[in-house]
């Protein structure tokens, strides 16, 4: 018996909806912000960059940078005066200002102070070693006995000049790499001033001092 063939619909595709303008403006949408996102992250990326750049380039130009310190005499006075037709004998009291205007610690030597009069040595004293802390000013005290024979002053008058030269390291921390290392850089400083001592009353006058 002969079979009956069977006969095979084929299936419709299915159906494809374009996209309505809706959905594409949405799409548009959410591209465009992804792009801004981007753009945000891109900008906030090079800020941070440059950021950095300044900040270690402030570092290297301002903090790293070692400078040398400034002294002077802030003040000083005369004390145990004698003056006769041939000779005089005093102790100079002088205040100095060790002023350190680095980032780090000055520390510095042991230092002799001269004082002349007509490039002649009439005293001589000390400045002990010691340490000026960052940014700060340290005051030390010096007494210098100052004595001359056959060395008189001018209407009474007496030029001194008072020179040091100060020596020491400057201590400052510098990045290298991921670690902070200590770096010790030498600085000197120089005290030079010029005063009048009056022989009459022992007052001094007309005190100056280079920067």
């Amino acid at each position: 018996m002969a079979e009956k063939g069977v006969s095979m619909t084929p299936m419709a595709p299915a159906d494809v909806y374009p996209r309505s303008d809706q959905e594409f403006a949405a799409s548009q949408y959410s591209d465009e912000l992804r792009q801004k996102k981007r753009r945000k992250l891109f900008i906030y990326i090079a800020a941070f960059t440059v950021f950095q750049i300044i900040v270690i380039m402030v570092f290297a130009l301002v903090i790293m940078r070692a400078k040398s310190p400034k002294v002077k005499i802030s003040s000083a006075a005369i004390e145990g005066l004698k003056v006769d037709s041939s000779s005089y004998n005093m102790t100079l009291v002088a205040n100095l200002k060790i002023k350190n205007r680095n980032f780090g610690n000055y520390k510095y030597e042991r230092t002799t102070v001269n004082v002349t009069h007509g490039g002649v040595l009439v005293g001589e004293g000390v400045i002990w070693k010691g340490t000026a802390k960052a940014r700060d000013t340290k005051e030390v005290g010096i007494n210098v006995i100052v004595s001359s024979n056959g060395l008189t002053g001018n209407s009474g008058v007496l030029l001194l000049d008072v020179e040091a030269k100060l020596r020491g390291k400057v201590h400052l921390m510098k990045m290298m790499g991921m670690e902070i290392i200590l770096v010790k850089k030498r600085k000197g400083a120089e005290l030079d001033c010029t005063m009048e001592v009056n022989l009459n009353n022992g007052q001094i006058q007309n005190m100056d001092c280079d920067d």
